[in-house]
């Protein structure tokens, strides 16, 4: 036991006496003076990277915001167009009430999309999603099929009662979901 510290003694006596000498001290003196530049060169690209970038915005922002406004990110926007689509009903032009069917059912399958559901469309996350998580499923459906008729069938009529009807169906699903 005693030898192993004594070795381990004479060893950092050694390792000081190399670090004190002078022609090491001049070769590390000019070492810092060439590195210390580089170093702050690659500390002000990190701080600059990270300003210019969106990564801080994203981590922190973002997550700071929802828990402050007790509200998730986006949902100002959603409100936003959820408002646009009724106001479209307010007009007395059917092509109008079709427009605001399809801009509130695809908002319906950005939902949907975004809380993991798979599919390659609407019709088949519906498949995925359970009456669990949407009551009106089957209504749901229904008025996603009179979505599917505006867009692949030019000569459908939609009456105004039958917009509201649809549009009441995906208000109560958005509802369900927190979006509005």
């Amino acid at each position: 036991m005693e030898n192993a510290l004594e070795t381990i003694r004479m060893v950092l006596d050694r390792l000081s006496y190399y670090v004190n000498n002078l022609g090491i001290q001049n070769m590390l003196f000019w070492a810092r003076v060439v590195l210390a530049p580089v170093a702050f060169f690659f500390v002000f690209f990190i701080i600059f990277a990270l300003i210019k970038s969106s990564f801080l915005y994203y981590l922190l922002w973002l997550d700071l915001r929802e828990v402050v406004t007790f509200r998730a990110f986006g949902l100002r926007r959603m409100a936003q167009r959820w408002e646009r689509a009724l106001a479209r009903l307010e007009t007395a032009n059917e092509a109008e009430y079709k427009l605001a069917i399809i801009e509130i059912d695809s908002m319906i399958d950005e939902a949907i999309r975004r809380l993991g559901f798979g599919g390659q469309n609407l019709e088949e996350r519906l498949q995925n999603v359970s009456p669990a998580v949407l009551s009106n499923l089957a209504e749901l459906k229904d008025a996603h099929r009179v979505r599917n008729n505006i867009v692949h069938d030019p000569n459908f009529l939609l009456s105004l009662n039958q917009a509201r009807r649809v549009m009441g169906v995906y208000e109560q699903s958005l509802k369900e979901l927190d979006l509005i």
